[in-house]
């Protein structure tokens, strides 16, 4: 009787779990790897830039874009790569930020002061990994320029940001 008992809540328990694979397979279609390069300067950001991602069924499922931030007196001071669902409301989070409590630089921000000191020596150097287990997607972003001048003491404008993104899925 106890084996039958935990037979059953171990085929539950599969079945479940493969339901559950489906389901976020299902929900997140494979994507038409993007690879793409971007060159932006203060009078660029000032435009949106963004660029759809096609799944295999040809739909546009994800659009790769651009936040910039200004400082005040109007200086670019960073720039976010934002990735959301095609159709998400504007607010929507954005899809390359980590899940949960998380603060400061993420792999997608270009900040002006971190870039300060070169590409190199900034908090993620000149190529960067973005890792979306939940969408079945990875990021790489490699930073190909990177210009800023000081428009403060200790505060810095971004004058040009040259990036290479790739978008693929994680797995083949």
């Amino acid at each position: 009787m106890m084996f039958t008992e935990r037979l059953c809540q171990y085929v539950l328990a599969i079945s479940v779990a493969t339901l559950g694979l489906f389901s976020i397979a299902a929900a997140n279609p494979r994507i038409v790897p993007l690879r793409t390069s971007v060159t932006f300067s203060p009078q660029s950001a000032q435009s949106r830039w963004s660029i759809p991602i096609k799944s295999t069924d040809g739909h546009t499922a994800y659009v790769l874009s651009f936040e910039p931030d200004f400082y005040v007196g109007h200086h670019l001071e960073g720039l976010t790569l934002v990735l959301h669902h095609f159709g998400d409301k504007t607010g929507a989070p954005n899809l390359l930020d980590p899940t949960g409590i998380w603060h400061g630089i993420q792999a997608c921000d270009f900040v002006a002061n971190d870039l300060a000191q070169g590409v190199q020596k900034s908090v993620f150097g000149d190529k960067r990994t973005v890792s979306l287990k939940t969408l079945g997607l990875i990021v790489r972003i490699a930073v190909s320029k990177a210009a800023v001048s000081p428009i403060s003491a200790g505060n810095y404008q971004i004058d040009s940001l040259g990036l290479q993104i790739e978008i693929d899925n994680s797995n083949p």
